[in-house]
């Protein structure tokens, strides 16, 4: 378990970036080539778990395997699950809206994580905590600013909340308990390994149980390219989340998980050219700024 708050604050930032280019490529395979959930889920675990293969085959060599039990096994089982049903969630938000709308979906979780965080760990950092509070106030304003100027798709903004705001509170919560105890920093990528191959094989259930449903792959060699470089950045995200939240202060690193919308809304623009107006840019940017404060 790391409690050491530079590495903490450094592993969150590390996910955040990596995790947001992975939000640009699920939004262009999702949104612009109207892929379906279940099938780019399944590729991207399937890419995953062999970019995994190859690090753990180095990991073994140089370092104890983890001694296995019955719990350790459950809680591995447990946080793919959660990890997976979270990543299907952001494949469903992505469906629907572009990426500064889910910047706002994203961080209206920030006024529950800190609580559940509690709830489970008994750990609150105030300032954080007021920080999540102004922060949640001005995403409000701007939802009212914008629903005012009918720039916003309600139903699809509703149900992109309902959706995943739960989860993510639910992930927050029990992430730490589930990486309680696991150990020093290889036993926890050891466990996130472990995460990978568990996610691999829950998307290949759905995937069977879907695939009459399934349309068409579409899996040309540029494609191929996007989810080969997609996998490496889920390994590098995987593994810095982990290592990011396995501490009862992991409220301060999810302040900087959830800035990983203002790196999607930029690497957005760059890549996908889903141009921003400047009220946009002002709200990422005031976000940031009062996330830093704390800190």
């Amino acid at each position: 378990m790391i409690t050491n708050i530079a590495l903490l604050i450094t592993f969150a930032s590390i996910s955040a970036i990596s995790r947001g280019i992975i939000s640009v490529i699920d939004r262009y395979q999702m949104g612009y080539r109207k892929q379906g959930v279940i099938e780019v889920n399944f590729i991207n675990n399937l890419f995953s778990i062999i970019l995994v293969t190859v690090f753990f085959s180095v990991m073994v060599k140089k370092y104890n395997f983890p001694a296995f039990s019955a719990a350790y096994a459950i809680r591995i089982v447990v946080y793919a699950l959660v990890v997976q049903m979270v990543a299907y969630g952001y494949s469903y938000i992505y469906k629907k809206i572009n990426i500064m709308q889910s910047v706002v979906v994203n961080k209206l979780s920030d006024l529950f994580i800190p609580l559940a965080l509690f709830l489970t760990t008994g750990y609150l950092n105030w300032k954080s905590y007021i920080v999540s509070i102004l922060t949640t106030i001005i995403v409000a304003i701007y939802i009212f600013y914008k629903e005012k100027k009918a720039e916003l798709d309600k139903d699809a903004m509703l149900k992109s909340i309902a959706v995943i705001v739960p989860l993510l509170v639910f992930q927050s919560a029990i992430s730490p308990v589930l990486t309680h105890g696991v150990g020093n920093i290889y036993d926890l990528i050891f466990f996130t390994i472990f995460t990978i191959y568990i996610r691999g094989i829950i998307a290949l259930i759905v995937f069977i149980a879907k695939i009459n449903h399934i349309q068409n792959l579409g899996l040309s060699k540029s494609i191929l390219l996007i989810y080969a470089c997609r996998a490496l950045l889920t390994l590098l995200a995987q593994i810095t989340y982990t290592l990011s939240t396995s501490s009862p202060q992991s409220s301060i690193s999810w302040v900087f998980l959830n800035i990983t919308p203002l790196y999607s809304v930029l690497f957005g623009n760059l890549i996908l050219h889903e141009k921003i107006k400047w009220v946009d840019g002002m709200v990422i940017v005031l976000i940031f700024i009062l996330a830093l404060i704390p800190k």
